[in-house]
């Protein structure tokens, strides 16, 4: 009766699974999450492996700044106690809204398993990016005298070769997402005075995610520099750090700046000029910047298949954040990526936590600045788990893959792992559920969406599958009790023995005294295969015993000489040969045991 209760709950069981895996294993939906400041990642997720024809929704609202991301993955969940396994595909990119407001982003399509999936349609409140013009295109960056010693007088021409503004990038041949520093100078000949200069429209930076670099006290600092003949004052009036987001020539647009200069004004009375200044008069010029063009390679192939899409430099490290863990207690495992790199494209690492724990998706804390070599600092990766068991566990380590851009190659580093002893707690179930409720608000952070699924309960490959589990199910059983059957007869004990003995055996090459080790492997084999007492193993008793077990006289007499050296041998010195032979002898004359008596048990 027992027998078949647990054959219809394994089959029940698989039925469940099955329903499951059906229902799971083909959804298809979106996210979309900010980066940084109107800079958002785009990502469409499938639950399946067996994908094709990808199909994206317009963006005609928005930059697509980088190159369609394609990643698989495989991960496994416990929550409540329950087992869940998901693998399938990620698409991901990089957009930048055009223009704020409410915006919507409309399904994409794909093919699973020869049958076309939708998935569900994004509506946010979106914020132009600096790569669109957003933000306040008037705004000051820099206020500074520039004049020298004397000034134009009033109705002087500005030419070129009096007041220019270029583009420095740090360095035009890059890898993708490697971080370049644009900066932006003005040159203004001596004599020529500068008030001010202010930014008309920020730069469309296609392909690119910029962050801007505030200047110091948003001050013009200027040095003297000679060009052509001339004596110019030089200063910084703006810097971008930018990360191209795909590979080939990328280029950097022309912007527009807003000067003015201050001139002479001798026509000007004395009253007005001391109510306007001191006579002088300040004139708009405009100026327009060059474009430049950057060489960006793509990364090396093949890429690793867990590269996270770092580029820079990095190091990882873990910590338990409590100092004791109990049963139904709220923990948290933390992992900190410190760095120079593309560090705001970078997603939480995947922990592989012990099954008894319930596990939540990880919170993320950016703790970044930029600076003139790029995005620096850190990430802090949080993730909530719960224990619902006493024992002892370890947190694996975690890999982290990037690409180095110092070496031009892919690193992998990796946290160190972490041992804990989880105690038995005395929060119920209940109490933990409330607990986390408050906590569901930090743990998922990204938007809500509904998947869409594709059923397949009533289908052909529905029926196939569910009769298979069937035939699984029962051939499991027969199987189970034929393994019992075999496990528990005396056969099965003495076999164990027997090769417990040899693996000893084998291990015996590293004791110190390997003879009394070997010997010490042979009477338990013994005692443990024909149910002898220590004091029975006496070299008689134990061939008489060996004879009644139906072991031929060859392998009792090569045993008791084995027996008989390993007694020598521990007073007399031998040979780590000699030792290494005799082990081999051994191991054999068991084995000739163990299938003897076998064969003289079933006849």
């Amino acid at each position: 009766m027992k027998r078949v209760l647990h054959t219809w709950s394994f089959i029940l069981l698989a039925i469940c699974l099955l329903q499951s895996y059906c229902l799971q294993a083909q959804t298809f939906k979106a996210q979309i999450e900010n980066v940084e400041g109107g800079y958002y990642r785009l990502t469409y997720t499938v639950t399946s492996s067996n994908v094709s024809g990808f199909t994206p929704p317009s963006l005609a609202n928005f930059d697509v700044l980088s190159d369609l991301s394609t990643s698989t993955f495989n991960n496994y969940q416990y929550i409540n106690g329950h087992a869940s396994h998901t693998e399938g595909t990620t698409f991901t990119y990089i957009i930048s809204a055009r223009k704020s407001g409410h915006q919507t982003i409309g399904p994409a399509t794909i093919r699973v398993n020869g049958k076309t999936l939708r998935s569900n349609a994004i509506s946010f409140k979106a914020h132009a990016g600096s790569a669109n013009g957003g933000g306040n295109g008037n705004n000051t960056h820099g206020q500074h005298n520039m004049q020298g010693a004397t000034v134009q007088q009033a109705g002087s021409s500005v030419t070129q070769q009096d007041l220019f503004i270029d583009v420095t990038p740090s360095r035009t041949q890059i890898r993708e997402q490697e971080a370049v520093l644009l900066t932006y100078r003005i040159h203004a000949r001596v004599g020529v005075g500068l008030s001010n200069t202010s930014l008309t429209q920020k730069p469309d930076f296609k392909g690119l995610i910029s962050q801007e670099i505030p200047l110091p006290g948003n001050q013009i600092q200027t040095t003297l520099e000679h060009r052509g003949g001339r004596t110019y004052r030089t200063g910084t009036i703006l810097q971008y750090v930018v990360f191209p987001q795909k590979s080939g020539k990328i280029t950097i647009p022309s912007i527009t700046f807003d000067c003015a200069v201050v001139q002479q004004d001798n026509t000007m009375d004395l009253a007005d000029a001391f109510f306007n200044g001191g006579g002088t008069i300040s004139v708009q010029v405009r100026r327009t910047v060059a474009p430049v063009t950057l060489n960006v390679e793509p990364l090396p192939q093949p890429r690793p298949t867990n590269f996270s899409g770092a580029v820079g430099k990095f190091s990882i490290q873990a910590q338990l954040l409590n100092k004791s863990v109990k049963t139904n207690d709220v923990a948290t495992y933390r992992i900190t990526l410190n760095g120079l790199g593309n560090l705001k494209l970078i997603t939480a690492p995947q922990v592989k936590f012990p099954s008894d724990f319930d596990t939540y998706d990880a919170k993320t804390t950016d703790n970044t600045q930029t600076t003139a070599n790029g995005l620096h600092g850190q990430l802090v990766f949080d993730y909530t788990f719960v224990p619902r068991n006493v024992g002892d566990y370890t947190i694996p380590a975690t890999d982290f893959v990037f690409f180095d851009t110092e070496s031009g190659t892919y690193k992998t580093i990796r946290t160190q792992p972490i041992q804990l002893h989880v105690a038995k707690g005395e929060k119920s179930n209940a109490d933990i559920d409330k607990q986390l409720a408050l906590l569901k608000s930090d743990i998922h952070s990204l938007h809500a969406v509904q998947p869409s699924v594709l059923p397949l309960w009533g289908t052909w490959t529905y029926r196939v599958l569910f009769a298979l589990v069937i035939v699984i199910g029962m051939l499991f059983i027969i199987l189970t009790n034929q393994w019992n059957k075999k496990k528990n007869s005396v056969y099965g004990q003495r076999h164990r023995a027997a090769q417990n003995a040899i693996k000893q055996m084998r291990n015996a090459t590293s004791a110190n005294n390997i003879h009394a080790e070997l010997l010490k492997c042979i009477h338990q084999y013994l005692i443990a295969t024909f149910n002898l007492k220590v004091t029975d193993l006496n070299i008689e008793h134990i061939k008489q015993v060996l004879s009644d077990n139906g072991v031929n006289e060859q392998d009792i007499n090569q045993l008791s000489s084995i027996i008989d050296n390993c007694q020598f041998a521990q007073y007399a010195p031998s040979s780590s040969h000699d030792s290494q032979s005799l082990i081999q002898q051994a191991i054999q004359v068991i084995e000739h045991i163990d299938k003897e008596s076998q064969m003289h048990k079933n006849n």
